[in-house]
């Protein structure tokens, strides 16, 4: 049963898996027709400044939202601590 299982598996990967990637091209897209020109403006622009400036506000925004998940645990331990003391 298993083996059965198996086989239909590897049947499914090894014949849907071309099909997948062939809808993955669309037709009427034009690829790329040179390398990339760093000289010209727009191009540094797009592919060298927006993406480091992306990564950095990505990196700022990661700590803050630490930060912030900490000090929300923090304060949800002294509020359980206090109710124990309450308790006690």
């Amino acid at each position: 049963m298993k083996s059965i299982k198996l086989a239909s598996l590897i049947f499914g990967t090894i014949f849907f898996l071309p099909l997948l990637s062939f809808s993955q091209k669309q037709p009427g897209i034009p690829g790329p027709s040179e390398p990339l020109n760093l000289s010209d403006k727009s191009d540094l622009v797009i592919f060298i400044i927006i993406p480091v400036i992306i990564l950095i506000l990505f990196l700022i925004f990661r700590k803050r939202i630490f930060r912030i998940k900490e000090e929300k645990r923090e304060r949800m331990r002294k509020e359980m601590e206090e109710k124990r003391k309450k308790t006690d």
